[in-house]
C-alpha cells in the first residue's frame, strides 16, 4: 500500500489531467445536460440518469398534446456511457499500476484517449439524436419546435474531455513534461489568425480571380491608389492641393502623432504618481489604477457617443457656461474645422490613455527607490535625478506605451468619423470602404494600401524596436 501510494504521488501531471477528466465524465452521467424544448420553451432538464429513470414526456400544447418516450433510446445511451466512463475511470487510475514499462504506460494513455473521443461522439449523438423523426411525426412537430440542446454543463464536459484527450495524447507521445509545448497553440494561434491573413493580403494584393476561374497577376489596385487624382484639403486652417490618398495619409498620421504625444504628456505623470503611491501604499495605488482602467470595459463607440453629446452645441459644455452667463452663444467645437479637430484629437487621447500609463506604470513601478535616493545622496536635485536616473530606465516603458499608442491610432477610424459625421475621411474608414466595395478593383486596392500600411507599420517599429534595445542597455542621458 505505502509502494502505491508513493507511484500516486509521483504520478506526472498530465496523468492527474487524465484522472480528473475521466472522473468528471463519469460524474457528469448523473447530472443535467439536455434541455428538452417544446415550441420553444424549455420543458424538462435531463441527466442521462435522469432519462433512464423518467423517460416519458406529456404535455398540452394549443395545437393538441405532446406525448414522447425516451426510454428505448435511454437504456441503450445510458449503458454504453456509462461503460465507457467507467472503463475511462478504471484505466485512468490504474496509470501507476502499470507505469514501469514505458509500452504500457503508452498503450494505457492510448486506451484512455479512445474512450475518451468514444465519449464525446456518443454525448454528441445523444444531443442530436435523442428526438427521432418518429417523435416529430407522431406528434406533428417541426425540429425547431421540438428539440434537444445541451446547458452549460454539456459544453463543459466537451471541453474537459477534449483536455483530458489531449493530455493523454501528450501521454502517449512521452512522459517528460516539457512546458514548452504550451506554446504550440499559441503559435497556432498566430499563424492561423497574423500569418495567414497577412499572406492573403499580400496575395490579392496582386493578383485577382480570371474570368476562366484561375487567378491572375495585375496592378490594378495600384494604379486606383497612384492615378493623377489631386485635391484640396485644409489642415490647420491652409488650403492644400495634394493627391487625394496622401492627404487622407497625413490626416490619419497627424491624428496618431498627436494622440501619442497627448498620451505621452498626460500619462506620464499619471504613471510617475501612481507608481508612486503604489510603492507607499500598494492598495491606493491599484484602486486609482483601476480608475483609468475602468473605462476601457465600456464600448468605444458609447464613448465616442458620449464625448460627442459633451460637445455638442445643446450639449452638457455649453449648456453649463450659457446657464452661468459665461456664453452668448454655443460655441460650435463640431461644425469649427479646427476646434472639431482638437475635440478629435482629445477624444483620442482619452481613448488610448490607459495603453500607454499601464506600460510606463509596469516599469517604473518596479524601480528600486534606492536609485533616488542615491542620486539625491550625490549632490543631483529632483529634476536631475529624473532626467537622468528615472526617465532614461523608465524608456522601455515609454517606447511600449508609445508602441500601443500610435500603431492602433494609425488606423483608427471610429472616433475622427463619428465626431465628424464622415466628413474626415481617415486611413482605415478608406480600407475599409475599399474591402467592402463591390468592385474588385477596389477590393485589390483595398488590400495593397493594407500592404503599404503594413510595411509602413513594420518600418515605424523596427526603428522602435532599436531604441528600446538603446534604452534597455542603460538608457540615454539627457
Amino acid at each position: 500500500m505505502a509502494e502505491l501510494k508513493a507511484r500516486y504521488k509521483m504520478m506526472p501531471p498530465f496523468a492527474m489531467g487524465m484522472i480528473l477528466a475521466a472522473l468528471f465524465s463519469f460524474v457528469a452521467i448523473f447530472i443535467p445536460m439536455f434541455d428538452l424544448y417544446v415550441q420553444y420553451v424549455p420543458q424538462r432538464c435531463y441527466s442521462l440518469l435522469t432519462l433512464l429513470i423518467n423517460p416519458r414526456f406529456y404535455t398540452t400544447i394549443r395545437d393538441g398534446s405532446v406525448d414522447i418516450n425516451f426510454q428505448q433510446f435511454a437504456v441503450w445511451v445510458f449503458v454504453l456511457t456509462i461503460v465507457i466512463a467507467v472503463a475511462a475511470l478504471t484505466l485512468a487510475v490504474s496509470y501507476p499500476l502499470y507505469s514501469d514499462r514505458k509500452v504500457m504506460r503508452r498503450i494505457g494513455c492510448l486506451a484512455v484517449l479512445a474512450l475518451f473521443v468514444a465519449r464525446i461522439v456518443l454525448h454528441a449523438y445523444t444531443v442530436s439524436k435523442m428526438v427521432s423523426e418518429e417523435m416529430l411525426e407522431s406528434n406533428g412537430l417541426t425540429p425547431q419546435r421540438l428539440h434537444i440542446s445541451q446547458t452549460l454543463t454539456g459544453n463543459i464536459l466537451v471541453i474537459v474531455l477534449f483536455i483530458g484527450a489531449c493530455f493523454c495524447l501528450y501521454g502517449a507521445i512521452g512522459l517528460r513534461m516539457n512546458y514548452k509545448l504550451f506554446a504550440y497553440p499559441y503559435m497556432m494561434w498566430i499563424v492561423l489568425f497574423t500569418i495567414l491573413p497577412l499572406v492573403l493580403i499580400f496575395f490579392r494584393a496582386f493578383f485577382k480571380q480570371a474570368a476562366g476561374g484561375g487567378y491572375e497577376f495585375t496592378m490594378a489596385g495600384f494604379d486606383v491608389l497612384f492615378k493623377n487624382k489631386v485635391v484640396t484639403t485644409s489642415f490647420y486652417g491652409f488650403k492644400v492641393t495634394i493627391h487625394e490618398y496622401l492627404s487622407i495619409f497625413i490626416r490619419s498620421l497627424d491624428y496618431a502623432l498627436w494622440t501619442t504625444i497627448g498620451c505621452l504628456l498626460f500619462g506620464y505623470p499619471v504613471a510617475y504618481i501612481l507608481a508612486s503611491s503604489s510603492k507607499r501604499q500598494r492598495k491606493s495605488g491599484t484602486r486609482l489604477l483601476m480608475l483609468f482602467v475602468l473605462p476601457m470595459w465600456m464600448n468605444t463607440m458609447l464613448r465616442t457617443y458620449a464625448w460627442r453629446a459633451f460637445f455638442s452645441e445643446t450639449g452638457v459644455f455649453n449648456t453649463l457656461f450659457a446657464n452661468w452667463g459665461l456664453l452668448d452663444h454655443p460655441i460650435p467645437f463640431l461644425e469649427n474645422e479646427i476646434l472639431a479637430d482638437i475635440v478629435t484629437k482629445l477624444v483620442m487621447t482619452n481613448d488610448f490613455l490607459p495603453f500607454m500609463i499601464l506600460p510606463i506604470y509596469s516599469v517604473l513601478i518596479k524601480l528600486d527607490i534606492s536609485l533616488k535616493e542615491a542620486a539625491l545622496d550625490l549632490g543631483a536635485n529632483r529634476v536631475q535625478t529624473f532626467t537622468k536616473v528615472i526617465f532614461p530606465l523608465s524608456l522601455p516603458g515609454v517606447i511600449s506605451g508609445i508602441q500601443m499608442v500610435f500603431m492602433p491610432a494609425l488606423t483608427f477610424y471610429m472616433i475622427p468619423d463619428i465626431l465628424s459625421e464622415g466628413s474626415k475621411s481617415t486611413i482605415g474608414y478608406t480600407v475599409q470602404s475599399f474591402i467592402l466595395n463591390e468592385s474588385t478593383t477596389y477590393n485589390q486596392a483595398g488590400n495593397v494600401l493594407s500592404l503599404l500600411l503594413l510595411i509602413f507599420v513594420l518600418i515605424t517599429m523596427g526603428i522602435l524596436r532599436g531604441q528600446d534595445k538603446e534604452a534597455g542597455n542603460g538608457g540615454v542621458v539627457l
